[in-house]
């Protein structure tokens, strides 16, 4: 089978970097917790939504550095791979922040693929897509081939344009287990991925 994966948010892991950048460039209070909603209600709060928006650059950008694999992606697709399973990713983020530096945020995660991901002989083929709206995200699933595709949004497997020959699985790290919801499965964590499909 050809298996595909999003990228942040699936793959790559913000938790961590997201308190460290936040640390760096915020003089936060010690009540705002250092996570994606903590800080994002905090600067609105006070007005400052541009900051907010400058920051995901940062993050998507430069502060990738801090990004870590999700525990058990690196094992789970190194054990697709040896059943003869093709692996892509395929995401979509701007290619420029829309605010702060203009970072090239294709490189930073292609960069970041190269660090963390293709040392353990993982898409040293070259199979990774970044893309820059949601639709040629879609279009480009379709275009592959994928009879599997990983995410963490629901917008995404549930678009309309999304291949019907795909079986799209919803990536949500906060659930207790894995379970049916309509016809799309849902993992909580990457080893589930295997026993689902078996």
């Amino acid at each position: 089978m050809l298996i595909g994966f999003d990228f942040d948010n699936t793959i790559a892991c913000y938790d961590r970097a997201i308190a460290l950048l936040a640390d760096e460039i915020f003089d936060l209070p010690d009540n705002v917790q250092l996570t994606k909603v903590g800080i994002r209600d905090h600067l609105r709060q006070q007005g400052r939504e541009r900051e907010w928006t400058a920051f995901q650059g940062e993050l998507y950008g430069p502060g990738m550095r801090y990004a870590e694999t999700f525990e058990g992606a690196i094992e789970t697709m190194t054990q697709l791979t040896k059943c003869d399973h093709g692996i892509v990713i395929v995401s979509h983020r701007t290619l420029n922040p829309y605010a702060g530096p203009q970072y090239n945020l294709h490189e930073a995660a292609r960069g970041w693929v190269a660090s963390h991901l293709q040392p353990h002989g993982l898409f040293t083929n070259g199979q990774i897509y970044f893309l820059e709206t949601r639709e040629a995200k879609i279009a480009t699933i379709n275009r592959l081939g994928c009879d599997i595709f990983l995410d963490d949004l629901p917008e995404v497997l549930d678009a309309p344009s999304f291949p019907l020959d795909t079986l799209g699985i919803l990536f949500d790290p906060d659930a207790e287990e894995l379970h049916l919801v309509a016809k799309r499965r849902t993992i909580s964590q990457w080893r589930q991925l295997l026993d689902l499909l078996k």
